[in-house]
């Protein structure tokens, strides 16, 4: 079912609904320009946060106007149902343009804080209970401090931000704006290569028969990217150089250690022990991945085994499906044993308006969870009615209720927990949505189809992520080290390091061609350095798993109250979690084993 074919009362039951938000754009306006009045009143205090009161209320004002912005943000998510709605379009380049004004004239702000000292905030943070709640946010400050420039520089860089950015911004535009239109003969008809098609192309087809179309496939779509291959590899090149300018113009203390890398992880007090780890666990354990591969060449008799073969579906589940009241359901089931704290959020983040089920035309694909900062988390989905949508409801479910316990049980700032820990709860989840399913499967094939799907999904979420964190991490090092890049050198990176997580179990179609398939991880671009949370947040999750099914709820929900209130490892510690040890990543391994045995068991291939 589309979006635009419910009736009136199926909107308000299966649609967003932020009018408790703002009722119109208009609102919405009104309530941006009002930003300039908290800044406003922040400005005044320039020059006088030395003084205990004067710091108190820039807290306050700093509090109110990221609540504030908050709420603006969360409204413009509206554009993500129909991206080709101008008025949105302008919304979001009002607030990006608002955004980069605050910033600049506030830009005062952290130089000032710094010269009043960590050692003479402690003792206002120590007699005053008001200010409790700032501990962790003031130690990550002045954990920062060597890397806070003058006000005169701090206002330069803000002021030149939005151009140092351009480079990154092309990325969109490139991949998806300027992306021709590609047609192809299947079926008995000829039809636009979609993602979707391309996806039931790998999948479905004739293992043998279809195995030179996969591969026409494929390259047909892959063309546009290839056809702007150099672009896109000085795109990148533009973006990690910017990167590095960050850090010498930031690097007073001529630290020959900081790097793209250490800097990013040092906002969570993460070791780079900790990124090598996950990586030689990557290469350790890749033999897992060569085996799911070779199960399935086997299964599907192939003489050779292509990389467009590795996504074929081993079996099918025609004619099950799940409307949205049935998989709410089994998820709610499913998830009682969190206890009743857990349900009682979980209702809450079910409310009508506050998810949007159905795919639309121009609706934004995928799915996602956003919330915080004093508003009630919403989720984007586009549901298909199979077990994958209930997989996917259950996931990000995982993170709307992760934001209300935050919310409920830490005070600003720390109900915000960073991006390393956030695909914990919902990985956790789909572990817990996993066990219920299988269970209740009836039918050999139904169990193979679910395992096949949870092996592809651990292997997608941790090692692909851990194949992702390389071969950035040895991209930046070229550039570091003044290695111009180019696409070929990327390619070539890109295929050596795949080569190390199983890939080259994969016959190859012809050794000369090179292959351009790493600009489609657009976190590359957009946001260097996350993809290893992926794999470590799913690590973390199978250790809480395991804690659930010996009957221990109390690690994870304590972990889903704690917000952001210390140092992520920190907070995993107190769950009984430690990322620093290598026997963390056991209870990952020792499940993918056990579900890679059970998949044998049943195709009888040992």
């Amino acid at each position: 079912m589309k979006r635009s074919q419910l009736t009136k009362e199926q909107k308000t039951k299966y649609c967003w609904d932020f009018s408790h938000l703002f009722k119109n754009e208009n609102a919405w306006k009104q309530e941006l320009n009002n930003c300039d009045s908290f800044v406003a009143k922040i400005v005044k205090l320039k020059g006088k946060l030395k003084d205990l009161k004067n710091f108190k209320t820039y807290l306050i004002l700093n509090k109110e106007l990221s609540l504030n912005l908050t709420k603006l943000s969360q409204y413009l998510h509206y554009s993500d149902l129909d991206q080709t709605n101008l008025t949105y379009q302008n919304l979001n380049n009002l607030f990006a343009n608002k955004a980069s004004n605050l910033s600049q004239q506030l830009s005062w702000t952290e130089p000032e804080i710094k010269t009043i000292g960590y050692q003479k905030i402690q003792q206002w943070l120590k007699v005053n209970p008001d200010l409790a709640n700032y501990q962790h946010s003031m130690k990550v400050f002045f954990q920062f401090e060597k890397f806070i420039l003058s006000e005169h520089d701090e206002t330069l860089l803000s002021k030149v931000s939005k151009s140092r950015g351009a480079v990154g911004d092309l990325y969109d535009p490139l991949v998806f704006a300027d992306k021709e239109t590609i047609m192809i003969d299947y079926q008995k008809k000829n039809q636009e290569l979609t993602q979707t098609l391309y996806l039931d192309i790998l999948e479905n087809t004739n293992p043998i028969k279809d195995q030179q179309l996969r591969i026409a496939v494929n390259k047909k779509f892959y063309q546009d990217i290839a056809s702007k291959k150099h672009s896109l590899a000085q795109v990148y090149q533009g973006i990690i150089e910017s990167s590095i300018e960050e850090i010498k113009v930031r690097n007073l203390e001529n630290d020959k250690n900081l790097t793209p890398l250490t800097y990013s992880l040092l906002g969570d007090n993460v070791s780079l022990a900790v990124y090598q780890n996950l990586i030689n666990v990557g290469h350790k354990y890749s033999y897992l991945v060569r085996d799911f591969y070779k199960i399935k060449k086997q299964f599907f008799k192939l003489k050779k085994f292509y990389a467009t073969d590795a996504s074929l579906k081993m079996a099918s589940l025609p004619g099950q499906t799940y409307d949205i009241e049935t998989a709410t359901a089994i998820i709610k089931s499913v998830l009682s044993v969190l206890g009743s704290e857990y349900l009682e959020q979980l209702d809450l983040a079910l409310l009508p308006g506050r998810i949007d089920y159905f795919e639309d035309t121009n609706k934004r694909t995928g799915a996602y969870s956003s919330g915080g900062d004093g508003v009630e988390p919403i989720i984007l989905m586009n549901w298909d009615d199979t077990i994958n949508s209930i997989n996917t409801l259950g996931h990000e479910l995982g993170h709307s209720v992760h934001t209300l316990l935050s919310e409920k049980h830490q005070v600003y700032p720390n109900n915000n927990y960073p991006i390393i820990l956030a695909e914990v709860a919902s990985t956790v989840n789909e572990h817990l949505i996993f066990d219920y399913l299988y269970n209740k499967a009836s039918s050999k094939e139904e169990k193979i189809y679910l395992l096949q799907t949870h092996i592809e999904t651990i292997i997608g979420t941790f090692f692909r992520q851990i194949q992702f964190a390389e071969f950035e991490w040895q991209a930046h090092k070229l550039v570091e080290q003044e290695e111009p890049l180019n696409a070929d050198i990327l390619a070539d990176l890109y295929h050596n390091i795949s080569n190390k997580y199983g890939q080259d179990v994969l016959d190859v179609v012809d050794p000369k061609q090179k292959h351009y398939h790493w600009p489609r991880v657009s976190h590359f671009f957009h946001s260097p350095f996350y993809v290893y949370k992926y794999a470590t947040s799913i690590t973390v999750s199978y250790k809480l798993y395991e804690d659930i099914k010996q009957g221990n709820k109390e690690n994870l929900l304590n972990f889903l109250k704690s917000g952001g209130n210390d140092y992520p490892l920190a907070i995993l510690k107190k769950a009984g979690v430690d990322l620093e040890t290598i026997n963390v990543y056991n209870p990952l391994v020792n499940n993918l084993e056990s579900l890679l045995n059970q998949l044998k068991d049943l195709i009888n291939t040992k």
